[in-house]
């Protein structure tokens, strides 16, 4: 290829231009380079060039050129084929031309350089019509003007109306010219790709229009469907439709159609009967039509808060399930948790697996079985007894207690009547099965506790009981458990619960340091509790005696722990102590593991036969309510006979010299290791006391931090800092807010507001 400028005539050289660009658009076969080398030359001649001269003359003939074409096309049955034939090899020859033309595209489009002078910027070829553009733009605007655009005006728009009749046809199931569609709409977006709005033409032309009748079209199908279908066969429907329309999408239009034409078919299938799919839902459940609440979950999300209605619907469903349970479990409750736990833990796993199945593990979903756990377990309303708190900490006592759902076990002992002692631990009736995976299954509920200060209360109690008693399964699940509850809500929850292992640990160190210093006493061994961290009944402290044969003991400890400790009092807690008792009197000895209670009334018989239970209760120090409690277990073994059924101040108590038994070794249940109302009251108003103080130091720690709170700001932010504890009421706030004021620690401003007192 030459680069020489040259004296060329115009005419000629077009001429075989013109030839050769002819042979380009009607594929006869050409050698590009003789043609790159004369339009080079045009545009390059001496002693004036020929470049706007070029650039028109090939304006012209293309516009001859589309104009005979489009008569062709307009001749064919098939006009949407015959478009996207003709289309595809003109943008082809129009490629190769605009490529055969570079060095007159650089010309022709010099204006766009702003370097150049105002005066060769003219924005058109000369004092033609044409802008200065590419010829590849040229042949492409030449097309849209003389063939879409025409055929637009003269013909009743008459490609697009047959590109839409054919994707009628595709909807219906019909064979329809996929290939030529593609081609045709894509010739759209192509004939505006070179302008500064790419996708103006194809906006207007096709996609518009296209969005009214694929409204149109569903409108009508999807009203024909739900009055002649049932709702599943609706959203099968629908499903079908949505899926085959998305690869429709991609088959015919551009990509920015997507979203909007997809959003068009979902308002007419889903949006316009979501009523008709939300109001099924619950029957769906019911029915367990999973897979219809698949597709209704799939539907639904596809619209704007188009899940929200069967969210609340689902919730409630889970709540009223678990609703059912508790209601079927009745008062029992309270005295098998472990129904309630396992039920209520096999529908939690029934839902979450239902999430994860049927709902794509949706997270809303996944928070609305969380709000309805929450209901089922602080909701009292349907069963009073099914209290969440007190059953889950009777369920982990239950698990945690050896030989759970069998008869307490003996803890500890003391010298007995015949003088003789022992030290041991029962180990009949244990649970050899491992309950750390229940407890860990069970955390999964406790989380949804409101009130967690009360699950602590009782379950705190319930640990004092194991560790006093020595009824723990094992040290190990009691640590595992108290581990879960410090992950769930920190340190401080569990401070008391590491206290009283610490206490069990040094009262173990405590007795053995006392057997070294007094080596005869066997068999006797003391507890030494913290009495902050121990959940105690004090009440339960009376003008108790002691029988002689322990005191010589105690007294020795006492001294023992004063000089070790000074300054630290012991105050006895005997209503917890327990002992071992030799029965000799008998054709057989036997040993009863007793309440120190228990004891001291067995032990005023070895000198009587007989005594009343009033004289029992001067003799012990007991009440006589305290000796109902501990002569019932004993009567109902047999060891006592009693005058009357009903053990009043004047029922006679004597032993039973027949009595006889099978074990040699008998335990005897005690009213310290069972609940008692009278402990569970006590425990709630524990409870209550405790919010009190918090809340009180919460509301002081927050108007010391910000000085000035309205009234509803102090409530809200009391509330915010004590729901992880547990749910105060805000009539209680209110009262901790008055007691504060009474104290002076806040001061009223302006009715509604409190200013805190330094």
């Amino acid at each position: 290829m030459s680069l020489r400028r040259k004296k060329i005539e115009f005419g000629p050289a077009f001429a075989q231009f013109e030839r050769d660009m002819h042979a380009i658009f009607t594929f006869s076969g050409l050698s590009g380079l003789d043609t790159y080398q004369l339009a080079y030359d045009m545009c390059n001649a001496t002693p004036n060039p020929f470049s706007q001269q070029l650039f028109l003359g090939i304006a012209e003939y293309l516009e001859t050129y589309t104009t005979g074409l489009r008569e062709v096309i307009l001749d064919h049955d098939d006009v949407v084929s015959a478009y996207a034939e003709a289309f595809e090899r003109y943008d082809v020859a129009a490629g190769i031309i605009s490529r055969v033309c570079e060095y007159l595209n650089k010309i022709i489009t010099q204006s766009n350089n702003t370097k150049l002078p105002i005066q060769n910027k003219r924005q058109t070829v000369g004092n033609s019509i044409y802008k200065r553009q590419t010829v590849q733009a040229l042949a492409l605007s030449i097309w849209k003007k003389n063939i879409f655009l025409y055929i637009r005006d003269h013909y009743d728009n008459r490609l697009i109306y047959k590109i839409f009749e054919n994707i009628r046809r595709d909807r219906d199931g019909f064979d329809a010219p996929y290939t030529a569609l593609k081609t045709s709409v894509t010739s759209l977006v192509q004939l505006n790709s070179l302008t500064d709005q790419p996708l103006h033409l194809y906006i207007e032309e096709f996609e518009r229009p296209y969005l009214v009748h694929t409204k149109r079209y569903y409108e009508a199908e999807a009203a024909q469907e739900i009055a002649t279908a049932s709702v599943s066969q609706f959203m099968t429907r629908a499903t079908q439709r949505l899926q085959q329309e998305s690869y429709r999408n991609y088959r015919y239009c551009h990509s920015t159609s997507h979203d909007r034409i997809l959003r068009e078919c979902e308002a007419q299938y889903v949006a316009a009967y979501q009523n008709a799919i939300q109001e099924d839902f619950v029957n769906m459940l019911n029915h367990g039509r999973y897979k219809d609440c698949t597709m209704a979950y799939n539907l639904l999300i596809r619209i704007p808060n188009g899940l929200q209605p069967i969210l609340t619907m689902y919730e409630n469903y889970v709540a009223d399930q678990g609703k059912a349970i508790l209601e079927k479990l009745g008062s029992s409750v309270a005295k098998d948790p472990k129904s309630y736990v396992e039920m209520l833990l096999d529908l939690h796993q029934r839902f979450y697996s239902l999430n994860r199945e049927t709902f794509a593990n949706n997270s809303t979903f996944t928070a609305a079985v969380d709000k309805a756990f929450r209901t089922i377990v602080n909701d009292t309303t349907i069963n009073r007894p099914a209290n969440g708190p007190e059953i889950l900490a009777r369920y982990c006592d239950m698990m945690l207690k050896r030989g759970a759902g069998k008869k307490e076990v003996a803890a500890a002992s003391a010298t007995g009547a015949s003088g003789k002692s022992s030290r041991r631990r029962a180990t009949v009736g244990a649970d050899d099965s491992d309950p750390t995976e229940s407890l860990v299954r069970m955390i999964t509920l406790f989380k949804y506790i409101d009130d967690k200060d009360v699950f602590q209360k009782f379950y705190a109690r319930l640990l004092a009981k194991r560790l006093i008693h020595g009824t723990s399964v094992s040290e190990e699940a009691e640590a595992t458990m108290i581990s879960r509850l410090k992950e769930t809500c920190g340190i401080e929850y569990t401070s008391k619960l590491h206290r009283m292992f610490t206490d069990m640990s040094l009262s173990a160190d405590l007795n053995s340091a006392f057997k070294n210093k007094e080596p005869t006493v066997k068999g006797f061994e003391m507890l030494v509790l913290t009495s902050g961290a121990w959940p105690l009944n004090a009440s339960s402290i009376g003008e108790f005696k002691v029988p002689e044969e322990l005191v010589k003991n105690i007294t020795m400890f006492e001294d023992f722990y004063k000089d070790k400790y000074s300054g630290r009092r012991l105050t006895w807690l005997w209503h917890l102590s327990r002992g071992d008792v030799k029965l000799t009197y008998l054709d057989k000895p036997y040993e009863l593991a007793v309440s120190l209670h228990q004891m001291a009334l067995v032990l005023l018989f070895n000198d009587v036969q007989s005594l009343s239970a009033k004289e029992i209760a001067a003799q012990t120090g007991l009440s006589i309510s305290d000796v109902q409690r501990s002569v019932k277990a004993l009567i109902e073994l047999g060891i006592f006979k009693a005058s009357e059924k009903q053990v009043g101040e004047n029922t006679e108590l004597a032993i039973n010299p027949e009595f006889t038994s099978k074990r040699t070794k008998i335990k005897v249940s005690t009213s310290a290791q069972a609940d008692t109302p009278q402990e569970n009251t006590a425990t709630r108003k524990a409870v209550e006391e405790d919010r009190r103080i918090f809340l009180q130091a919460a509301i002081v720690r927050i108007m010391k931090s910000r000085q000035i709170l309205s009234h509803q700001q102090l409530v809200q932010e009391v509330i915010d800092q004590t729901r992880s504890r547990f749910a105060p009421s805000v009539p209680m706030i209110k009262k901790c807010i008055e007691q504060l004021l009474e104290k002076q620690y806040l001061d009223r401003q302006d009715r509604d507001r409190y200013v805190y007192v330094a």
